[in-house]
């Protein structure tokens, strides 16, 4: 059990019951508390409000003297600053790249909640479905024989090179929760793996069987490129013209992480100009993918919605977990998954 910097309650003066925490949620996910998610909170002993939109005003008005927040994973600077006694923020996101001003909130000591493992495995399986389906050109082909096109030898099969898998190399760009699904189950494909990812010790790529390669090494050897890193200033636009420059004509990047990793003029020009295959993408750099993007004009390019974390199970828990989150900090306990850990208490012994 880990002791708050302020307690989760504060005593009315009069010997009476204390306060008990505020928690604004900030409607993000279907409607608040359908599953679960009030009957959290408030047996922590929080009182709960809920917003009724996302305006930015109105959430700023409501959430000042919150002591917790169930946020969407979008938050402005602006509204970290209006903070004047939160001690937690949970969103249902893996990553935290839409709220801008972590380092503030770390300096508050509002601990940053997500959760990165609630649907990995979703994201995992889904990649590999779009690494499969643009290996084998499902996608242009089975376009193609709806169309009434098979058996017509005036309209060839759509497609390109067809790689055979087996015995060529693998490489996966980031080792988290993502990253080291992914090599376990495309490690099962027999496949030469490498992996990239300057924060993962020596014992998580052994584990995922992954050889560490830089990324160099990697774009140049792999076959198949899959980009599984958190989006931070350090990563954005990882993968340019300098990128695809050092990769296989015949490789094939999939993406199920954040579309600003990649530079998508330069990823287009790559897949136009036949520098690589392909590309497998469930993220773009603007959400929706705009609708004159060249990207919707390559026969070598499969693009889904942003869906990869979809499935029935994950959607429940991962709108449960914030609330955990915050019942956690707000009774003075450690929770699962922090982005900033230095806004963490020190732990204390406690009896």
């Amino acid at each position: 059990m880990l002791t708050p910097t302020s307690t989760p309650a504060v005593a009315d003066g009069g010997g009476g019951r204390a306060e008990r925490p505020k928690v604004v949620v900030i409607p993000h996910l279907g409607t608040f508390g359908e599953v679960g998610e009030r009957e959290i909170l408030e047996r922590a002993g929080c009182d709960v409000v809920v917003l009724p939109s996302r305006d930015e005003e109105a959430a700023i008005a409501a959430a000042r003297e919150a002591d917790g927040i169930i946020a969407p994973p979008h938050l402005s600077r602006r509204f970290i600053e209006s903070l004047e006694r939160c001690r937690v923020i949970a969103c249902s996101s893996m990553g935290m790249d839409g709220i801008h001003g972590i380092d503030l909130a770390t300096e508050k000591g509002i601990v940053l909640c997500h959760v990165p493992d609630v649907f990995a495995d979703e994201v995992a399986i889904h990649t590999l479905a779009l690494w499969l389906a643009a290996v084998r050109w499902i996608v242009p082909t089975a376009r193609w024989v709806a169309e009434g096109n098979w058996g017509r030898p005036q309209a060839p099969r759509p497609g390109g090179f067809v790689h055979r898998i087996t015995g060529e190399t693998a490489g996966i760009i980031g080792l988290g929760n993502v990253g080291r699904r992914v090599a376990a189950r495309v490690g099962g494909f027999d496949v030469r793996l490498l992996a990239h990812d300057p924060y993962a010790p020596r014992d998580v790529f052994e584990k995922a069987g992954a050889r560490p390669a830089a990324l160099a090494q990697l774009l140049q050897d792999s076959d198949f490129v899959f980009l599984t890193a958190p989006l931070t200033v350090q990563t954005r636009h990882m993968l340019g013209g300098p990128a695809f420059g050092l990769m296989k004509r015949e490789a094939i990047l999939v993406n199920t992480s954040r579309g600003e990793l990649v530079d998508e003029t330069a990823l287009i020009e790559a897949l136009r100009t036949g520098r690589i295959l392909g590309a497998a993408l469930d993220v773009t750099e603007q959400e929706p993918v705009d609708a004159d993007s060249q990207l919707l004009k390559l026969p070598n390019v499969i693009i889904t919605p942003h869906m990869a974390s979809l499935s029935e199970p994950a959607a429940i828990e991962r709108r449960l977990r914030p609330a955990q989150e915050v019942a956690a900090v707000l009774t003075g306990h450690r929770p699962r998954a922090v982005w900033n850990p230095a806004s963490l208490p020190r732990p204390t012994i406690t009896m």
